[in-house]
């Protein structure tokens, strides 16, 4: 398990830009709202959205992390 959590940081550091970390910090702060805020009324009207971002963030960190090749 430390094994992998030392090579996701090693492709995280050398492909994650600063926004990229700001980004992924705002992407889990969407999930948070989702799943622990028991669906509020802001959360009701506005889950198309907020589900619509955590999807397209999900995909671009997971080619970031799994596809994109390490600079060197």
């Amino acid at each position: 398990m430390k094994n992998l959590f030392t090579k996701f940081y090693a492709r995280m550091h050398s492909t994650f830009t600063f926004w990229d970390y700001g980004f992924l910090k705002m992407y889990g702060a969407i999930a948070g709202l989702v799943l622990g805020a028991y669906f509020p009324e802001f959360v009701k009207n506005n889950l198309i959205w907020l589900v619509a971002i955590f999807l397209i963030l999900l995909f671009r960190y997971s080619y970031l992390l799994f596809f994109k090749k390490i600079k060197i």
